[in-house]
């Protein structure tokens, strides 16, 4: 399976086949020809943070809150919100039933989950390529007895899916969770690194959980679903972890990246040509670039099948009387400190603007390591290595500009990437920035270190003027010091970006966060702009 929590077998060497029968089938349903004005859209969405048997979760329940708020900011009336102890297996299967039986053909059936995800033993021999099913765990699941039920496995969802599709139905499934794999890094103990949508659950029995399935159902296949699109939080290979972001009210949270960038999606930032209508395409390169931004790259969503791009999966506009509403999300204008033992956190305070001392690590954007000179990211990623006294607050004035930057232009993102991975890469290693998806021809990208030095990449003289739009822009690098956390920031423009230009160039080799960031804010505020942001993590 190529990603995170995939309830169906979609293989490459069967694609080009598949893709064909979906295009001949899609041709022929009678859902094209119901206008999108009279379709409606109906929702389940659920969230579950706690949990009887497994380790709590703490922002599935803001994310489902949040999607819930989206969509009936797109009219949606018939939207089902199932929290914690209310999302039981019995609830959850009646919720669906009763959403297909309300539905007519043409309607879009949304169901979202944000919680625990996990594997067992697949329950048809030979139905897996890796011979587990996945599986997404309610908060009441526990290996023995009646808690053995609060799950729902692949096989099922293959069903619910395809007597959705055979009343004419679209679904658009969203799974923020994981059911496998490792964290694309690893989480320094200094700090608390949040929590990850993934738990390792014991084996059961088949007595304890009886299905009502026909044989059939573990063999659905893609072509039996040609108005699914589906969305996961990760590849296969990956833990989805919670990062700090904002609930659906502007308040700070541990959220799903996923769940977060979906919001935002259907609040209007992922419709690029203001049409009303939201594509697989348009949805695809949101959510992909925005999640790498705020998970500072530890994850990359998927959404399958990657066939159709155009086909509309929500309208916008039409569903409801009033337009949606895009709301402005500021970051906080203090960053919360924690400092080691070893020193007063008086003497760090009277020595830097913009922060507040906080004791507990689970409260903290940053902690500084004094005796160690280090910097450390709340999330447990080491940002700058060798401090001196005096980088500390270039550390801070980065890390503010960045959290400024994150916000900026949801809507125009540069799809950036480091090849060949998100790893934390050693010194004396060769990497490459890619920057992907450019539609304007103007391109300025710098980046800047874990202490907030600024090191200018491009243009220089010699570089032509412009950069061909549709086609990625590559740039190679060796692994040297200072070692920690560098981002890159780009710029596209429709217009000459020379006067940015000249200053980040004025500025290479000097700690500058603050100046770069003005700079860069002023830059895409105007005009037609594109704003990439992609992490890099290096260690000796």
């Amino acid at each position: 399976m190529p990603n995170c929590l995939f309830p169906l077998r979609l293989h490459t060497h069967s694609l080009i086949s598949v893709f064909r029968f979906i295009s001949i089938l899609l041709a022929g349903l009678a859902l094209l020809n119901v206008g999108l004005a009279q379709a409606e859209v109906r929702a389940l969405v659920i969230g579950i943070d706690e949990y009887q048997h497994d380790p709590s979760l703490n922002g599935a329940v803001a994310d489902a809150q949040d999607i819930a708020e989206a969509l009936k900011g797109l009219g949606v009336k018939d939207l089902r919100l199932r929290l914690n102890a209310e999302a039981t297996r019995d609830n959850l299967v009646q919720d669906w039933l009763d959403l297909v039986a309300r539905a007519q053909p043409g309607d879009t059936l949304v169901l979202t989950y944000a919680g625990h995800g996990s594997q067992l033993p697949e329950r048809v021999a030979g139905s897996e390529e890796d011979g587990k099913d996945e599986i997404l765990l309610l908060g009441g699941y526990t290996n023995k007895g009646n808690g053995s039920r609060e799950l729902i496995l692949d096989d099922e969802f293959n069903q619910w899916f395809k007597e959705a599709s055979d009343k004419g139905l679209a679904i658009l499934f969203l799974a923020d969770a994981c059911h496998s794999g490792t964290l694309t890094r690893g989480v320094d103990p200094r700090a608390s690194g949040g929590q990850v949508r993934y738990t390792a659950v014991g084996d059961i029995s088949d007595d304890d959980l009886k299905l009502d399935l026909p044989p059939t159902a573990a063999d659905i296949s893609e072509d039996d679903l040609p108005g699914l699109t589906f969305l996961a939080a990760g590849q296969e290979n990956q833990k989805v972890p919670e990062v700090p972001l904002f609930d659906h009210e502007g308040r700070r949270a541990q959220r799903g990246a996923l769940s977060w960038a979906f919001s935002r999606a259907l609040e209007g930032y992922a419709d690029r040509d203001s049409d009303g209508l939201l594509t697989r395409d348009e949805i695809n390169r949101f959510v992909r670039a925005n999640v790498r931004a705020v998970a500072e790259a530890r994850q990359t969503p998927n959404l399958l099948p990657m066939v159709d791009q155009e086909r509309v999966v929500l309208p916008l506009a039409g569903t409801g009387d009033h337009p949606v509403a895009i709301r402005q999300v500021l970051p906080r204008s203090q960053v919360y400190i924690k400092v080691s033992d070893d020193v007063m956190p008086t003497d760090i305070a009277n020595d830097l603007n913009g922060i507040k001392i906080v004791y507990n690590e689970k409260e903290a954007d940053l902690i500084f390591d004094i005796g160690a000179r280090q910097a450390i990211s709340g999330q447990g990623e080491v940002l700058a290595r060798d401090l001196r006294r005096p980088a500390l607050q270039t550390v801070i004035d980065k890390w503010r500009g960045l959290e400024r930057l994150k916000w900026e232009r949801l809507g125009d993102r540069l799809t950036m990437r480091v090849l060949p991975n998100d790893g934390t890469h050693r010194r004396g290693g060769r990497i490459a920035f890619e920057i992907d998806d450019i539609q304007l021809p103007y391109l300025v990208f710098f980046s800047l270190s874990g202490d907030g030095t600024l090191h200018y990449h491009y243009p220089w003289p010699e570089d032509p003027d412009r950069v061909p739009t549709g086609r990625p822009v590559k740039v190679e690098f060796d692994v040297t010091p200072p070692f920690g956390a560098d981002h890159i920031i780009a710029v596209a423009s429709d217009q000459s970006l020379g006067e940015l230009a000249a200053l980040l160039k004025s500025l290479d080799g000097k700690p500058a966060p603050r100046p770069a960031v003005e700079a860069v804010l002023d830059a895409i505020r105007q005009g037609r702009r594109q704003l990439g942001i992609q992490a890099l993590f290096t260690a000796p």
